[in-house]
């Protein structure tokens, strides 16, 4: 058995906003060690935006590209439909016993709210009723997992800055819950748990659809398509910030070379050799400890993503080259050219994270095997949450999980680090 791990106090971070402006500072050093540790169980409690298992799986897949080392089981507990109360999966007591206690989390995260706002009708009562059933909640999750950190998740907005609206007003109330999220979690923490972390993803994706709907009118509507439950692009600016809020570093590389003799002058995360000069430019062999986030570059959506959130910035594979002459340069990585850059680019700083390199293939890769590991554990959970059981049923059950964990295991080996070949040429 591992021996207890010291869990440090995640508190001392602006608790609600900033968070990712502090991590993604230029130069800025690591603020506090990350906030998972080897061995962790997560698990996701929540309604249909859990249960979509994309900010989840986005979440899984920052640590297994950020932390190949780390070996941390995600659980995903998302029912569609839940409230506070429970749904149509059990009560409130029956879901925590079933779907949290089992695992003996490290960390239990919860975003409720969205089903607790009455849709219109009665909004007083139903706010009541939430705050009521949120502490309640926490209360029963705190006895479940006595040692474990209890994240509390802002609801992410009901949209009505993109689109019309269904439910008139009804973006004020989901507003209305997420400050009533705030202010439990600050009682709670006043009346001495300590073990209460705060996190939003309201207040940024709400910023986002506001920056969307002024610069990309069109594809604005696209982040949040029913109003209710967020794309892959509003699930990205939702996995940053929970990221964020855990200290994940944003970084996955860094390497400055000097051209004129091929000397490394720093790197961070990195293992370079051979940094050799050629007749038109440099060459050298680069292991990085960790890979850059698996985005779709094929994906419309990406660069409205990177134009209206913080996600750049803590994905940054960052490399400088001084010392060339003036011009324009091909970059070329294990022989294909990945983009064509000035010398004044390049003396700047580049971001790889950014461009279809071997690297973001890899973790493209990754991104593959936990989409199909989702897919198993969506049925595993439904079989355990949903199905009348059976005979078979544990058999069943057991096997779908053993599945999702052998996939896991190769997405943990995929995301180790490989060496790759780098070329800057001269046009």
């Amino acid at each position: 058995m591992k021996p207890p791990v010291a869990r440090l106090p995640w508190k001392t971070v602006a608790r609600w906003g900033g968070v990712l402006c502090i991590l993604a500072a230029p130069g800025a050093a690591q603020q506090q060690p990350f906030a998972l540790h080897d061995g962790d169980t997560v698990v996701f409690y929540g309604d249909s935006i859990t249960a979509q298992r994309l900010y989840t799986r986005f979440a899984e897949e920052f640590v297994l590209t950020r932390y190949p080392q780390l070996n941390i089981r995600f659980v995903n507990a998302g029912v569609p439909g839940d409230t506070v109360s429970g749904g149509y999966a059990g009560t409130m007591t029956e879901r925590v016993e079933r779907d949290v206690a089992p695992y003996h989390p490290a960390v239990i995260t919860v975003m409720l709210g969205m089903n607790d706002g009455g849709w219109g009708y009665d909004a007083e009562k139903s706010e009541e009723n939430f705050r009521q059933g949120y502490a309640t909640l926490v209360a029963a999750l705190r006895k479940a997992a006595p040692e474990a950190e209890i994240v509390l998740i802002r609801p992410t907005p009901y949209d009505e800055i993109t689109h019309g609206t269904e439910f008139p007003g009804y973006s004020k109330t989901i507003d209305k819950l997420a400050g009533d999220v705030s202010a439990i979690g600050t009682q709670l923490e006043d009346a001495g748990d300590k073990k209460i972390e705060p996190v939003d993803f309201h207040d940024p994706l709400a910023d986002a659809l506001e920056r969307a709907k002024a610069k990309f009118s069109q594809l604005a509507p696209l982040i949040v398509p029913d109003r209710i439950h967020p794309s892959a692009t509003g699930h990205w600016i939702m996995a940053a910030a929970l990221m964020s809020a855990w200290h994940a570093d944003p970084v996955v590389s860094r390497l400055e070379l000097n051209a004129v003799d091929g000397n490394v002058v720093a790197k961070e995360k990195t293992t370079v050799t051979g940094a050799t000069r050629t007749p038109d430019g440099l060459k050298w062999t680069e292991v990085d400890d960790a890979l850059p986030l698996p985005l779709d570059f094929n994906d419309a959506m990406i660069p409205m993503l990177l134009a209206i959130s913080d996600l750049a910035s803590v994905d940054r594979e960052t490399l400088q080259v001084d010392g060339l002459e003036a011009g324009r340069y091909q970059l070329l990585i294990d022989g294909k050219t990945i983009g064509d850059f000035s010398s004044a680019e390049l003396k700047n700083g580049i971001n790889l994270g950014l461009m279809k390199t071997p690297m973001v293939e890899q973790a493209r890769g990754i991104d593959g095997t936990e989409e199909e590991r989702a897919v198993l554990d969506r049925a595993r959970f439904i079989l355990g949450a949903d199905v009348k059981p059976n005979a078979g049923s544990a058999a069943a059950e057991a096997r779908l999980s053993q599945a999702a964990d052998e996939l896991a295991a190769t997405a943990r080996s995929d995301a180790q680090a490989k060496a790759h070949a780098f070329e800057l040429r001269r046009e």
